[in-house]
This record gives C-alpha cells, structure tokens and sequence, in this order.
C-alpha cells in the first residue's frame, strides 16, 4: 500500500533483521499437497527455508524508508526449517525471492486496499497484539 500511495516503507528496527520471505503460490502449493497426502497429525514448516533482509526487501521494491524503533521480542532472524516437508512431502519452494518481488509489484493493484503502516498504526497494532497475549507489560505507553 505504501508504494501504491508514494509514501516511505515503514520498516520495525533497523532492516538489517532477516526474514524467509515465501512466495503466496509456493505457501498455497505446500498446503495443498499435505491436504491430499496420508499424513496425520505431523506439523511441517512452510518457508524459502533462507532468509533476506528486510532492507533488501525494500530495496527491491523501490522507495523511501522510515525507520521506527524495534518492537518488544521482535527477532533478528526468523526462517524455516523445510527439511521435514521436503523429507516427507518432497516439497520445495520454487519461487525465488527477487522473483517473488518482481510478481508482486506486477500485481501491486491488488494492494490498494491494504492499511498504510506507520509509526502510530505499528504501535496500536503491537499494544493490541500483547493485550491479546495477556502480556500488556511490554506495551510501550
């Protein structure tokens, strides 16, 4: 949405945090194939299973940046672990992040009805987020 309305990306913490970006056809693709397998009852990650900074996100997408300071336990690094779904499944993402990006931003009408984030709409969200976890401590006042 911030691209569609020629504002800066609100980015949480410095972007240097990495994240595994997975394309939405690779997500729907594994969800599918466990839907249709014998499987029962076993919990499989879903990712890239590598990971990309957020800066570089933003950079691929082109744009100005807005910095606001990290959340409380935002993490530094989230990735997935894909071994077991490429084990029991032989599933893998095929989609390549810059890719992804590339798709997405051919795509970027769909966006035009998704929140504008900034520094206000980030902090409601995450005092909302820890009321709802019952951990209203970590809720910057």
């Amino acid at each position: 949405a911030q691209k569609l309305n020629h504002k800066p990306y609100t980015v949480v913490g410095d972007g240097k945090q990495t994240r595994d970006f997975t394309f939405v056809t690779d997500v729907a693709d594994a969800f599918i194939l466990a839907a249709e397998s014998d499987l029962n009852g076993e919990f499989l990650n879903v990712g890239s299973g590598n990971t990309y900074s957020v800066n570089r996100l933003v950079e691929l997408l082109e744009g100005d940046v807005e910095y606001i300071p990290k959340r409380p336990g935002e993490p530094n690094c989230t990735f997935a672990d894909v071994s077991k779904i490429e084990r029991l499944l032989g599933w893998k993402a095929k989609v390549p992040f810059e890719k992804g990006v590339q798709k997405m931003i051919e795509k970027i009408e769909n966006w035009k009805t998704a929140p504008v984030w900034n520094s206000n709409s980030i902090q409601d969200a995450t005092a909302s987020w820890f009321k709802f976890l019952g951990d209203e401590e970590k809720i910057e006042k």
